[in-house]
């Protein structure tokens, strides 16, 4: 990331004579946040050589004008740090704030519902939108496609059917002891099949809130290990609503795709 905006060095620094002067930059939210990326923000400034003090962590709250990083150095390393530093502050800590709204919402619905980020984040960034995930209090849907099953309309419409499907779904699970099958579903009659087949996991694609009450209030009588997981759609504003509907799992995209918060950056002499 440093090597993308600094390939060399720092132009208008160096003409300057900036690297003579000692001074700290301060990194301080324009809003309440939940914080994502100091712990980077330290390790790129102290490859340029900077003394660091991380006043915020990861996932913790910051109020308004509350600083949560400072680094100090000579201009120069500071200005070459300034913007990639802003940047993963920016970005990621508005995936951990939007994430977090979502939480605090659908816990408002139901106590402990649990809220997961899908695989839709931008290639190339998956680690540190995980992080800000996990730093909202949400966790990963599902960390790739080599250690989790989860058979999807497409699937099963290759086997025949969802009938097909569940059929086979013994099966399937002999071939995989130690890992919980999920089956998504758009239908009651299909998250009923799916449950007396013997998945662990129903998720229910693209539901009215009305529709996942219905769908637990029929399964989770007579089958209450099974997980039932609300998909698509599923946001901060409609969170507290799947929750109260009884939704285990909300799964979303929502959180990693909005504008990046804002955080004012000052420069100065010291």
């Amino acid at each position: 990331m440093l090597r993308e905006d600094v390939p060399y060095f720092d132009l208008t620094s160096r003409i300057m004579d900036l690297e003579t002067i000692e001074a700290e930059i301060l990194f301080t939210p324009k809003s309440d946040v939940t914080v994502c990326g100091t712990e980077e923000a330290e390790k790129i400034f102290g490859m340029l050589g900077a003394e660091t003090s991380l006043l915020k962590k990861s996932g913790e709250h910051a109020g308004q004008d509350q600083t949560v990083f400072r680094a100090y150095g000579n201009a120069e390393q500071l200005h070459m740090g300034w913007k990639v530093v802003q940047n993963i502050l920016e970005h990621f800590s508005g995936i951990a704030t939007r994430t977090r709204s979502m939480v605090d919402g659908a816990n408002r619905g139901k106590p402990n519902t649990e809220v997961c980020g899908t695989r839709k984040h931008l290639p190339g960034i998956k680690h540190l939108s995980l992080k800000a995930l996990c730093a909202g209090g949400g966790y990963p849907h599902r960390l790739g496609i080599s250690d989790s099953v989860l058979i999807f309309s497409n699937h099963y419409d290759l086997l025949g059917g969802i009938g097909a499907v569940c059929r086979e779904l013994p099966s399937i699970r002999s071939r995989c002891p130690e890992k919980k099958v999920a089956v998504e579903v758009e239908t009651l009659d299909h998250a009923v099949m799916a449950a007396e087949a013997g998945a662990d996991i129903i998720q229910l694609d693209k539901l009215k809130p009305e529709a996942v009450e219905k769908i637990v209030n029929t399964i989770k009588p007579s089958h209450r290990h099974i997980v039932i997981a609300a998909a698509g759609g599923v946001n901060a504003s409609n969170a507290e609503a799947y929750g109260a509907a009884g939704a285990d799992v909300l799964v979303s995209s929502w959180m990693y795709f909005g504008k990046p918060v804002d955080y004012k950056v000052v420069v100065r002499k010291v």
